[in-house]
């Protein structure tokens, strides 16, 4: 599939999730690179290529539970047992990805992330941030490709510590990162933030009253949900996130896609 092709794939993902949740009173948010291309590109950050919303996690749950697409996505998630990361994603199952630094097969899709509370205490964020991260960073690794890695380290280290994590059990990784990041009731919590995939740290903390506070962007054409404190979101992952980034920052998932 060309870059286009995968892109139009993605939003038409996009568009399902979005009727859905409107039908069944479900929020949902842009998020991460999505929430940054749709402010600064109206659309794709020109050399990404994927999707992510966000949900409160009571909306994420029900969206879980009770999500049907009328086009054949497949919903995927620890919580439904039918993938084993801390987070979800909607699956187009007549695509195949093949990802250069990742074994973990899938087709082209679109992420979900749960948004939990955290506590006022930035010290506190920042641990609870840390702890998820060690045990994605476990997650990962039992992903990853043998022989890859920045450095010779990374990559035979993988060759030692893959099989301890499979052994171990990605799901059951998947289950501490919950644990942690539930720690503080989304419902009791004035702050909030996208923790179990979260890579930021203070940075993804928003007040819950501004979070909730929905405005609209426009993406690929088409009007989606934000929310209202997307300025101090941003630039707590970007700072600076109007100005493009450098050439060797501009990344993406090193992904090759099939139709099937």
């Amino acid at each position: 599939m060309t870059n286009a092709e995968v892109k139009k794939c993605e939003l038409n993902i996009l568009l399902d999730i979005q009727a859905f949740c409107e039908k069944n009173s479900i929020k949902f948010y842009l998020s991460g690179g999505t929430l940054l291309g749709a402010i600064r590109h109206n659309g794709f950050i020109p050399w990404d290529d994927d999707i992510d919303i966000c949900m409160p996690r009571p909306d994420y749950i029900k969206f879980l539970n009770t999500y049907r697409s009328q086009k054949g996505y497949i919903a995927k998630s620890n919580f439904l047992h039918n993938w084993d990361a801390p987070c979800a994603k909607v699956v187009d199952p007549s695509t195949k990805v093949v990802s250069e630094i990742s074994e973990n097969e899938t087709g082209l899709w679109v992420d979900i992330f749960p948004v939990d509370g955290l506590p006022a205490d930035t010290n506190e964020v920042e641990k609870i941030y840390k702890k998820c991260g060690f045990y994605r960073t476990l997650y990962w690794t039992g992903y990853a490709v043998f022989g890859n890695g920045q450095t010779m380290l990374r990559k035979y280290i993988k060759y030692i510590l893959k099989p301890m994590i499979k052994l171990y059990g990605l799901s059951r990784i998947s289950n501490k990162i919950e644990d942690i990041a539930q720690k503080y009731p989304y419902t009791t919590s004035d702050y909030v933030g996208a923790i179990t995939w979260g890579i930021y740290g203070v940075g993804e903390r928003m007040k819950k009253e501004e979070f909730q506070k929905e405005e609209k962007a426009i993406f690929e054409g088409h009007e989606f949900p934000i929310f209202s404190c997307w300025d101090s979101y941003l630039r707590g992952l970007y700072n600076n996130y109007m100005e493009l980034p450098p050439l060797e920052k501009r990344k993406t998932h090193k992904m090759i896609a099939y139709m099937k």
